[in-house]
């Protein structure tokens, strides 16, 4: 009987990969991690959420992203394996409460795009997606978090936005959109890897 092995190609595998191409090839000697990136923009009527664009100017509870904003720093890189989007209500700067988007939410009728150095890497997504009812890989009944079928890679140093374009007039006070990220990365370690 003749064996098949099946190599998965895994998040390390495409960064490191996809880096080599790019000529860095120190990549794989920095840490491996999880990476987590969130960006907040007020529910105001716009058509367009460009998330990551001008992040570095939102600090904490409105983004994650620090001095870097939309560009991971030198020997940073990472996968999207997940996203999600949540509504979170904000006055007087603090964070009074998170909701997960939801069906009969307007804001699920949208399309999402995500450009690296203006290349798209991922295109008109149906923001119906996020909805348990249309997320295949959802396991919960409210709220969703998407599960790409392609594993997205943002290496050092090169802009990124994801793109969220709802229907126009939408406006809720107080409440902002948050479009959250995450997925396996590279971390600097200037000394060693953990």
């Amino acid at each position: 009987m003749e064996q098949l092995n099946i190599n998965r190609f895994t998040p390390q595998d495409k960064i490191i990969g996809v880096n080599n191409k790019f000529g860095n090839t120190g990549i794989k000697y920095q840490q491996g991690s999880t990476v987590v990136l969130y960006d907040m923009l007020p529910i105001d009527g716009r058509t367009e959420f460009r998330f990551f664009e001008g992040s570095s100017q939102r600090n904490f509870p409105f983004s994650n992203t620090g001095t870097d904003g939309n560009k991971l720093g030198v020997g940073n890189s990472m996968i999207i394996e997940r996203a999600y989007l949540s509504k979170v209500s904000i006055e007087n700067d603090l964070v009074t409460e998170i909701i997960p988007l939801q069906m009969s939410d307007a804001l699920a009728i949208s399309e999402l795009s995500i450009e690296l150095a203006n290349s798209q890497i991922l295109k008109q997504y149906s923001g119906l997606d996020f909805m348990p009812e249309y997320n295949k890989s959802s396991h919960v009944t409210r709220g969703s978090v998407l599960e790409f079928d392609t594993q997205l890679n943002i290496p050092p140093l090169l802009e990124f936005v994801a793109s969220l374009r709802v229907q126009p007039n939408i406006v809720e006070e107080t409440y902002y959109l948050r479009f959250t990220m995450e997925g396996t990365g590279a971390i600097i370690a200037p000394r060693t890897t953990f």
